[in-house]
């Protein structure tokens, strides 16, 4: 079966919701029971436009795609002991206050048009809070080894199996060789990682840096080019939002190997 899309997932909930339901179903039950089309029909009507409210709700779709109802709060700087990470998620934090300044300050219907590309900020701000976590967790494991102490053993122990005679000691030292080059391998890849990380957070003090601007130019924009626009911008977060997705799946994985 194809993975739902978010707008279908969020769809699906709404049209399953048990209160929805239950108006709908009220409305087939009484229109059977009294020979009434127009009570099935009204009862539809009353259907589609709480299914249309939960699909337009910004905290609906927060819950339904996220699985929470408000973003998780950003990590206290000070408890971060890596520099780059506690400074980017100060910038970040001071990019979402620029961002919530101009919100304010924007007409109401421009925010309507924008509780989606919003919502997507919401879990920029989550997933900040989880890559400046685990980037700090893998500078504070990096900062106790020195990886190239790490790579001298591995090369000498290469070095020793590839000069001893004996067949069963040089199979030992191969084996060691084997594991202490895997551990330099896993060193290099907990470096990228905690690199790739600050870069991600980086992106995302962009795109949120960049959002405000978008917002006040949305009000010189007729209605039609600023619905085009708000759904670019969307667009373009919920994109960023998946590949973190799939970056954070990978800090998981590198997180379970060196627990």
């Amino acid at each position: 079966m194809a993975k739902r899309t978010g707008a279908g997932k969020v769809f699906g909930r709404a049209a399953t919701g048990p209160l929805n339901l239950s108006v709908l179903g009220g409305a087939v039950i009484g229109a059977v029971a009294l020979a009434s089309w127009p009570i099935a029909a009204l009862g539809g009507a009353a259907y589609a436009a709480l299914v249309a409210s939960d699909v337009s709700s910004a905290e609906f779709r927060r819950r339904v795609l996220f699985g929470r109802s408000k973003p998780s709060a950003l990590p206290d700087p000070r408890t971060l002991t890596d520099p780059e990470v506690r400074a980017a998620v100060e910038r970040v934090a001071a990019a979402r206050g620029g961002l919530t300044k101009v919100v304010k300050s924007i007409p109401e219907r421009i925010q309507r048009n924008v509780t989606a590309a919003l919502a997507a900020t919401d879990e920029l701000q989550s997933h900040t809070a989880v890559l400046a976590v685990r980037a700090d967790a893998l500078s504070r494991y990096l900062a106790g080894i020195d990886p190239t102490a790490a790579q001298r053993e591995a090369e000498a122990l290469t070095a020793r199996a590839r000069n001893t005679a004996d067949a069963d000691a040089r199979g030992s030292y191969e084996a060691a060789a084997g594991a202490a080059h895997d551990r330099v391998a896993t060193l290099r890849d907990i470096a990228t990682a905690r690199e790739r990380a600050l870069a991600h957070l980086a992106r995302i003090e962009s795109a949120i840096k960049a959002l405000p601007a978008k917002l006040v130019r949305l009000q010189a924009l007729d209605d039609q080019a600023s619905d085009a626009l708000t759904g670019d911008v969307g667009a373009e977060l919920e994109r960023m939002n998946v590949d973190l997705r799939a970056f954070e799946q990978t800090l998981e994985g590198i997180a379970e190997v060196n627990a």
